[in-house]
C-alpha cells in the first residue's frame, strides 16, 4: 500500500469517526435532554468555546510531533502545520483530490492522534477561526525548544573543529618541515671549482703549496689519517714537495715504527712508509683519497664535465673541509655535523680546521680556505706522486706521434704518386 492509499484511507477512518461523534451527540440533545454547557447545541446559538478548544489543540500538537517519523517521505514544510484545525479541514476536502495531497501530512499526524481526542470535541466550523491563532501561537514555542538542542550541538561544534584543525595545521607544517629537510638532505653538494697549478696538460705541481699541505697534514690531518701507500723518500722527489735529503731523514725520524724481526719500536727512515692509522674514531686512509671523491659529475649525471674540469678530488677535499656551517645534531648516541659538500649533508668528522690553526714558515696566512686548498693539493700529489713524469712522457710521446704521422703521410704520398697520377711511361 502506498503513501497516498494510507493517507486517503486514515482521512475516511478520520471522517467516519467524527460523524459517528456527531450523531451521538444528536441523539444526546434528543426532546427533554439539556444540550452540555459550551457546545453549540446550547439555545441554538454558535459559542467560540475558548476553554475547550485550546485543550483540544494542544492535544493534537503533542500527538503530531512524531508525524515525521512515520511518515519520512513528507517534506518538511507542511508538518510544523500539522494543527486540529487541519483534521476538521480535512473532512470537506475528501470529495476534491486537490485538496487530499496538501492534507496528507495532516492526515497522518490526526491518524496517530485519534486515540487521544476527546469524544465530545464536535466539528465546530465557524469556531475554527478563533482557534487558529491559539494554535499560531503556540507553534513558535513548541519547536524553539527544538531549535535550542541543535544550536547547542552546533556551538559545540564549533571548538572541536578548530580544536580539530590546530593539530592538523601543527601536523602539515611538521611535514612541510620533514619535506623540506628531506629536500635539503637530497640536494646535490655544491662544490666548487678551484683553478690548481697542476691542472691542465701542462700544469705542475706547486713545491711551496705542497710542503705547506705537507705541514697541515702532519699537524692537524695525521691524528686520524694516514698515509700508508705513501713512501717517506718521495718527499724528496722533485716534482713533489722537493725537501733536502736531511729534512726527509729528520722528518721520518720524528714517526716510530715496530720492527718486523725485532719486535721494538724505532724511528722510522726514508725507505718506510707513512703510518698506518687504524682503530675505533679513526678516518680511513687518504693515500688515494683525491683519485677515489669525484667532485664533478655533470651535465645530469653525465660526467661530461670531466673532460674539461678533470675529476674533481682536490675540489671535492677543499669543499669538505671548508663545507661546515657550524650546526649539530645527535642520533644514536653520535653527534653528527652539518657539511654542505657531503652526501648526506651530516659528518661524523669534527670541523678539523680552525683559522690561524698551522703557522706557516713561508709566512703565508693560515685561513680555513688556504689550509685547505694546501693540503687538497697535498693529497693529490699522494694520489699522483709521478703525475709530472706522467705528462712530461705524455708530451713527448705526443710530439713523436705528430711526427710520426706527418713521416708516414709523406711516404705514402711519394710511393703511391705515380700510380695515382697514370704517368705514362717514357
Amino acid at each position: 500500500m502506498t503513501l497516498r492509499n494510507t493517507t486517503l484511507t486514515a482521512v475516511a477512518a478520520l471522517t467516519v469517526a467524527l460523524t459517528g461523534a456527531a450523531v451521538a451527540q444528536d441523539a444526546s440533545t434528543a426532546p427533554g435532554t439539556t444540550a452540555p454547557a459550551g457546545s453549540s447545541y446550547h439555545s441554538g446559538t454558535t459559542t467560540p468555546a475558548p476553554a475547550t478548544a485550546p485543550a483540544a489543540t494542544e492535544a493534537p500538537a503533542v500527538a503530531a510531533t512524531p508525524a515525521p517519523v512515520e511518515a519520512p517521505a513528507a517534506e518538511p514544510a507542511p508538518a510544523p502545520a500539522a494543527t486540529p484545525e487541519a483534521a476538521p479541514a480535512a473532512a470537506p476536502a475528501e470529495a476534491t483530490a486537490e485538496a487530499a495531497a496538501p492534507a496528507e501530512p495532516a492526515a497522518d499526524a490526526a491518524a496517530t492522534a485519534e486515540p487521544t481526542a476527546p469524544a465530545e470535541a464536535p466539528v465546530v466550523p465557524a469556531a475554527a477561526t478563533p482557534t487558529e491563532a491559539p494554535a499560531a501561537a503556540e507553534q513558535p514555542a513548541t519547536d524553539a525548544p527544538a531549535a535550542e538542542p541543535e544550536a547547542a550541538p552546533a556551538a559545540a561544534e564549533a571548538p572541536a573543529a578548530a580544536a580539530t584543525e590546530a593539530p592538523a595545521a601543527e601536523h602539515a607544517a611538521a611535514e612541510g618541515g620533514h619535506a623540506e629537510a628531506a629536500e635539503d638532505t637530497h640536494a646535490a653538494p655544491h662544490i666548487e671549482d678551484i683553478s690548481f697549478s697542476f691542472e691542465g696538460p701542462f700544469g705542475s705541481f706547486d713545491q711551496h703549496q705542497l710542503q705547506r699541505g705537507l705541514q697541515v697534514y702532519t699537524e692537524v690531518c695525521s691524528a686520524c689519517h694516514g698515509l700508508r701507500y705513501v713512501p717517506l723518500r718521495t718527499l724528496g722527489d722533485s716534482g713533489g714537495p722537493g725537501l733536502p735529503e736531511d729534512q726527509v731523514r729528520a722528518y721520518a725520524a720524528n714517526l716510530d715504527i715496530t720492527d718486523a724481526e725485532t719486535g721494538e719500536d724505532r724511528p722510522r727512515t726514508p725507505t718506510d712508509h707513512f703510518p698506518t692509522v687504524s682503530g675505533e674514531g679513526m678516518g680511513p686512509d687518504l693515500s688515494l683519497m683525491a683519485k677515489a671523491r669525484a667532485g664533478f659529475h655533470g651535465p645530469y649525471g653525465t660526467g661530461i664535465s670531466q673532460l674539461f674540469r678533470g675529476i674533481g678530488g682536490p675540489e671535492y677535499i677543499h669543499a669538505i673541509l671548508t663545507g661546515y656551517d657550524g650546526e649539530t645534531k645527535e642520533e644514536a648516541g653520535s653527534t653528527f655535523y652539518h657539511n654542505a659538500a657531503f652526501s648526506t649533508r651530516w659528518i661524523k668528522m669534527p670541523q678539523p680546521l680552525t683559522e690561524g690553526q698551522v703557522t706557516y714558515e713561508d709566512g703565508t696566512e693560515a685561513s680555513v680556505d688556504q689550509m685547505a686548498r694546501d693540503v687538497a693539493a697535498f693529497l693529490m700529489w699522494t694520489a699522483e706522486p709521478k703525475m709530472m713524469d706522467r705528462k712530461q712522457v705524455g708530451m713527448v710521446s705526443v710530439l713523436f706521434l705528430i711526427l710520426l704521422a706527418s713521416l708516414l703521410y709523406l711516404t705514402n704520398k711519394k710511393l703511391w704518386a705515380p700510380i695515382k697520377n697514370g704517368r705514362k711511361p717514357e
